[in-house]
């Protein structure tokens, strides 16, 4: 049985190009931080814990408010009915940027809701994973909190880029419409 709630992800794969792009930027600067963890010890493992824990809790606190973020911006989207969205429906998008979904090029719209509907579920899947960690962290030998930190690094990059795309499209949409 399909899950409805991953069909937002795999749209999301399916219709961008050099969508790899968007986790080469976050993972080389996750393992920058990994390299830079491995050859300078930060301390005891006390101070490592603490340091992660409060980390996790930051992470947690950021994660909560990107949710909260990208739901009001679904909700603002799916919501309005003016010309600046009617024009985003009826806009197909860019050829060389997004591939066609079940034989249909996605309107502007559609590009741009799918992208912050995978942010809101990778950042829900995320959240879940932060407190799953926050729970778990003092089972974990210490060694390995620096793996997951830079894991967490990499997906916290991620989400930012993804929502950083998505508010570059509102505003370059909206903006091109004044013309």
């Amino acid at each position: 049985m399909k899950s409805i709630i991953f069909v937002p992800l795999k749209d999301y794969f399916i219709s961008r190009k050099k969508v790899f792009i968007k986790f080469l930027v976050p993972m080389l600067i996750a393992l920058a931080a990994l390299l830079l963890a491995i050859c300078f010890n930060i301390g005891n493992s006390k101070k490592v814990l603490v340091t992660f824990s409060r980390f996790i809790g930051t992470q947690i606190n950021i994660v909560a408010i990107l949710i909260s973020f990208s739901v009001a911006i679904i909700t603002i989207l799916v919501s309005a009915d003016n010309k600046n969205i009617q024009h985003l429906k009826e806009t197909e998008s860019n050829k060389k940027q997004y591939k066609p979904v079940n034989g249909r090029q996605l309107s502007l719209f559609q590009i741009l809701l799918s992208n912050i509907a995978y942010n809101v579920i990778i950042e829900i899947i995320y959240l879940v994973g932060l407190i799953t960690l926050s729970l778990v962290q003092n089972l974990l030998p210490i060694e390995t909190l620096k793996y997951i930190t830079t894991i967490c690094i990499f997906i916290i990059l991620h989400i930012l880029f993804v929502l950083l795309e998505s508010v570059a499209q509102m505003y370059l949409t909206f903006w091109a419409n004044k013309k």
